[in-house]
C-alpha cells in the first residue's frame, strides 16, 4: 500500500471510517500563504512577521497547509513531504496518494485508486486506515466529510472511530466538497442548474445559498466562503445569510486561498499574488505565481 507503515482500522460505516486525533505535538502554523513559482522555480512560502518570500523547496505536484505544517507531493515519487521550517529541508511522511486534506491539526490522505482513507499519526511515515473506498475528502474545523464512489452519498466523522453519518445524497454536489470551521459546503454538479449549498447540520438537509460563479469553485477558510460572480467576474463573499454575497470587487483572480482571517488571489494572467483587507482592499504581495495555499 502507498501510505507507508499503516495500522489498519475496521471499516463499519458505509465506505469511509475514521481513526483517532494525530499526534498533539502537532502546533498550529503561523499566519502565511505559499505559492508555486512559474518555469520550475520552486516552491516559495510567505510568513507574516517575518516579511518577504522565501523559496522553500522544489516545484510540488500539489501542496497543502494547515495546522499540522506544509505539505508537498514529489512529482516524480508521489511521495507527500513535511516542510521541516528551513529551506530545502523536507521529511517524507508518506507514499502516494489520489489527494490529501488538512484539517485543524490533522492530514488525511485518499489511497491511490480511491480505496481506503488514512489519517497520519502525526510522526514518521506512521499512518492508520481509517476507512475503505471514497471519490473525494475535505476536511476544516467543521470535520472530515467524504464522498463514496460513484458520487452517491456524502458523510461526516462523527469524530468516533468508525463513527460517520450519511449527511447528502445524490442530489449533492458530492464532488466538489468544502468544510471552513463554520460550516459544510458543496457545489451542484449538474452544470446546467449549478448551485452552492450549506449542509443545514441535521439530516440530509442543505440550503442553496448561491449560485455557482464563473469558475465553479468556492475558497473557504475560517468562517468566510468566497466565490466569483458569473455577472460581474469580481470576487463575491458570503454573508451568511442565502442568497446574499458582498462583492469586494477585483482581482478577481482563478486562483485563491483563505486563511483564518485572510485571503489571498493571483492575478488572471498569474503575474501577481494580492491579498484582501475589509475596509481597505486589495493589495500585491508578490508574484507570479502558478498556484496558491494559505494557513494560520
Amino acid at each position: 500500500m502507498a501510505f507507508r507503515r499503516a495500522v489498519f482500522a475496521a471499516v463499519l460505516v458505509a465506505s469511509v471510517c475514521v481513526a483517532g486525533p494525530a499526534s498533539a505535538s502537532i502546533s498550529p502554523y503561523v499566519e502565511s500563504v505559499a505559492e508555486v513559482l512559474p518555469y520550475n522555480g520552486g516552491l516559495a512560502l510567505y510568513n507574516y512577521g517575518q516579511g518577504g518570500w522565501t523559496v522553500v523547496g522544489a516545484t510540488p505536484k500539489q501542496f497543502y497547509m494547515g495546522g499540522p505544517g506544509l505539505f508537498a507531493v514529489d512529482p516524480t515519487t508521489g511521495d507527500i513531504n513535511r516542510y521541516d521550517g528551513t529551506p530545502g529541508q523536507w521529511t517524507t511522511v508518506g507514499g502516494p496518494g489520489a489527494g490529501f486534506a488538512v484539517g485543524g491539526s490533522r492530514l488525511y490522505g485518499l489511497g491511490p485508486a480511491g480505496n481506503y482513507v488514512a489519517e497520519w499519526n502525526g510522526t514518521g511515515e506512521s499512518w492508520t486506515v481509517i476507512g475503505g473506498p471514497a471519490y473525494e475528502i475535505a476536511a476544516g474545523g467543521a470535520g472530515l466529510v467524504a464522498s463514496t464512489p460513484g458520487q452517491t452519498a456524502v458523510y461526516r466523522y462523527n469524530g468516533t472511530s468508525g463513527s460517520w453519518t450519511q449527511i447528502g445524497g445524490s442530489t449533492v454536489g458530492a464532488d466538489s466538497l468544502y468544510v471552513n470551521d463554520e460550516g459544510i459546503y458543496a457545489v451542484s454538479d449538474n452544470p446546467t442548474d449549478a448551485v452552492i449549498e450549506r449542509w443545514t447540520g441535521t439530516g440530509q438537509n442543505w440550503t442553496v445559498i448561491g449560485n455557482v460563479g464563473f469558475s465553479n469553485w468556492l475558497w473557504v477558510g475560517g468562517d468566510k466562503v468566497y466565490a466569483n460572480s458569473a455577472v460581474t467576474g469580481d470576487t463575491e463573499q458570503y454573508v451568511g445569510t442565502p442568497g446574499n454575497w458582498t462583492d469586494i470587487g477585483q482581482p478577481n483572480g482563478e486562483i485563491y486561498a483563505v486563511s483564518q482571517t485572510t485571503l489571498y488571489a493571483l492575478a488572471p494572467d498569474s503575474s501577481y499574488v494580492s491579498k484582501y483587507e475589509p475596509g481597505v482592499g486589495w493589495a500585491k504581495i508578490g508574484g507570479p505565481a502558478e498556484s496558491l495555499a494559505a494557513s494560520g
